[in-house]
């Protein structure tokens, strides 16, 4: 016997500026045959229950119109029987949380770098995130040695971290004996070698910093719900091993590259499926480089170039070195950005402006509205049926339903497909209700008694 209900989700919000996420609130359920409590109105009422826009099922029509589907009129089901429990979801924009993880190379040659990334943190990248409307709810955090960038060491000031810097030079004041974290920025203290940015990402997901800030590795800052941005800098290649089970070595090619790439992505995905995502199609991370690879789209005006986009076919994956103080052209990191849809920049120039102004949009345009609704719970002795899913998606007095298809492979306009306990709009659908700041949508579905 099935039952059907519904779950709404509706934005509000009087202007949509730069991006946001989407978040649910005030989850309420009601399940009533009274009138007073919107029972005639069946999964086609209205958001108040008053049942007196009662609809005909999976309407397709305006508010006094409609079309049925087979969820039946005036509150029952085409079997006859009450619907199952309603539930509503009101839904508003909020910033989706971004997690951006700094590698910073510890080596001796790293110096110069590492003071222009002290320098280009608190003016460019943060400066250009607080600005941001409706504000970016971010963490930075911080995986290289803490100290001086005289000795290959960073130490970040305020107004990121707690270390004054009150000469405004984006330096610190004088250099404390360990980090001083804030609300959002925390300094995990590891060194990192030439070769092993990615080695230790792995290995410091889970191991304590030097100084016992996070002890249960740099893990004890990241948020499940955040989106995460890794950015490394060096101006060496990928060549490490954790105990022989990960082996990572560009070889300074494009296949050695590419093939670090998947390897990384599989172990990282591995790691932790909450923060970085359960598979290829669902990853929940990007990879930006500042490497020592040649410069991509070189000018008079800039001598460096522009951050290489990735796009395999625009910026390849390259060999050349940038010049001076290359030493090896990072082609694992470089098949990770293009990968996962991260930029690129040459290390050599020593002036990244550039590269932090675009991962500062890079992690606003992260933080944009969600696609993906959690599956509802079916009332008590109940079970869902999947395959009477429908999501109908409203804007004004246009209301469209979009039809599901078994997977993201089978995509196209106007679909959603499930994974797991998601329902997932398709990206071109996806990108017409981001552009909607009036969307609001309607899950359908049915449900089947269970035998007692």
């Amino acid at each position: 016997m099935l039952l059907f209900a519904s779950s709404k989700h509706r934005r509000t919000l009087s202007a949509l500026a730069l991006v946001s996420g989407l978040s649910l609130v005030g989850l309420t359920q009601a399940c009533s045959d009274d009138a007073a409590d919107g029972g005639s109105g069946g999964a086609g009422a209205n958001a108040s229950g008053s049942g007196a826009n009662s609809g005909t099922g999976t309407s397709t029509s305006s508010e006094n119109g409609s079309s049925s589907s087979g969820f039946g009129n005036g509150g029952s089901s085409s079997t006859g029987v009450e619907p199952c429990a309603q539930q509503e979801a009101e839904a508003t924009l909020v910033s989706k949380p971004v997690d951006i993880i700094f590698v910073i190379d510890n080596s001796g040659s790293m110096s110069a770098e590492i003071a222009e990334v002290e320098e280009q943190i608190n003016k460019t990248f943060a400066a250009i995130i607080d600005a941001a409307v409706p504000a970016i709810d971010y963490r930075v955090i911080m995986v290289s040695a803490h100290g001086a960038s005289s000795s290959t060491r960073i130490c970040v000031s305020a107004p990121l971290s707690g270390i004054p810097d009150n000469n405004n030079d984006g330096h610190c004041d004088s250099i404390p004996a360990q980090p001083v974290n804030s609300t959002k920025f925390f300094h995990h203290s590891l060194n990192i070698g030439s070769h092993n940015a990615l080695c230790q990402l792995i290995a410091g997901y889970n191991a304590a910093d030097q100084f016992g800030l996070q002890p249960g590795g740099y893990k004890d800052a990241l948020r499940p719900d955040a989106f995460k941005f890794f950015v490394v800098i060096t101006d060496d290649g990928v060549s490490c091993s954790i105990q022989n089970v990960v082996n990572l070595n560009d070889a300074n090619s494009v296949a050695g590259g590419e093939a670090t790439a998947q390897a990384f992505d599989a172990a990282i995905l591995a790691l932790s499926p909450a923060d970085f995502g359960a598979d290829a199609a669902n990853r929940n991370y990007r990879f930006w480089s500042i490497i020592s690879q040649s410069p991509y789209n070189v000018s008079a005006a800039k001598p460096y170039g522009d951050p290489s986009p990735p796009d395999a076919a625009l910026a390849p994956i390259t060999t050349g070195e940038c010049s001076p103080s290359a030493v090896d052209p990072g082609t694992g990191y470089q098949g990770l950005s293009l990968l996962t849809g991260g930029y690129r920049y040459p290390t050599c120039g020593l002036d990244y402006t550039d590269m932090f102004t675009l991962m500062a949009y890079g992690v606003i345009e992260g933080a944009q509205v969600a696609c993906e609704f959690l599956i509802p719970e079916p009332p008590v002795g109940e079970t869902l049926n999947l395959a009477t899913v429908q999501v109908e998606y409203t804007s004004g007095a246009n209301v469209d339903t979009f039809d599901q298809v078994p997977s993201l492979a089978d995509c196209t306009d106007g679909k959603f497909y499930i994974a797991g306990d998601q329902i997932i709009l398709c990206p071109t659908t996806c990108d017409v209700v981001r552009a909607d700041e009036n969307a609001e949508i309607d899950i359908k579905f049915g449900c089947e008694v269970t035998p007692q």
